[in-house]
């Protein structure tokens, strides 16, 4: 719920790697720009409508995000699609700090408050990913991947990864650390601690699901 930035970035990874995603945003120029833009279902209309959160078959939904600029909003639909509407997981973004411990296990399953305002907060909060951040720092991430057997970076070279962007600094091989030349292949299993900004790095990140 939610069809801003954060909203945006949300529903564009999970549209890349196949899942169904389905956006409700109250302003019509949002909804369209969504229609055009991206692979997602759009609703238009006030997400604290439960009529129109069951038109979107929001009760059938694994995970729901309700990322709006609006705190009140937002814990209203979370209350909403977590009691009346039983999904099974429920994300919500939280702006003004001193709501945070306002909102209980009842409301949400994680609250991400920002300033953490980054893609990968929400995503971390639903998926078990082959890949964690080991630091941030202002914008500049240091990551840690995990190649798995089935991903598009088998058989890239670092030089390619590194064409992305980033940085890629150690490459764990067997449990063996080691300092990668750029015409290093990546095999399945390989481990990469890459550094880069973090949409760099994200955007890496989002080659695991394509």
């Amino acid at each position: 719920m939610g069809g801003g930035k954060i909203g945006q970035a949300i529903a564009d990874f999970f549209a890349r790697r196949g899942d169904r995603v389905v956006i409700i945003d109250r302003k019509k120029e949002v909804c369209d720009f969504l229609a055009k833009n991206y692979d997602v279902v759009v609703y238009c209309g006030d997400a604290r409508s439960t009529s129109l959160l069951r038109d979107a078959q929001v009760e059938e939904a694994d995970v729901l995000y309700a990322v709006t600029d609006s705190d009140s909003v937002n814990i209203q639909v979370a209350t909403t699609a977590k009691k009346k509407l039983g999904v099974p997981r429920v994300v919500v973004r939280i702006n003004q700090s001193e709501n945070c411990e306002r909102v209980g296990g009842e409301v949400a399953d994680t609250v991400v408050c920002l300033g953490v305002n980054s893609l990968s907060a929400f995503i971390e909060a639903v998926v078990n990913p082959e890949y964690k951040y080991l630091l941030r720092d202002r914008d500049k991430v240091i990551a840690l991947i995990r190649v798995v057997p089935d991903s598009p970076l088998v058989g890239r070279s670092i030089k390619s990864i590194e064409d992305m962007g980033v940085l890629v600094g150690v490459v764990v091989r067997e449990g063996i650390p080691s300092r990668p030349t750029e015409d290093l292949v990546l095999e399945a299993d390989d481990e990469i601690v890459v550094v880069g900004r973090e949409e760099r790095v994200n955007e890496l990140i989002r080659v695991l699901y394509e």
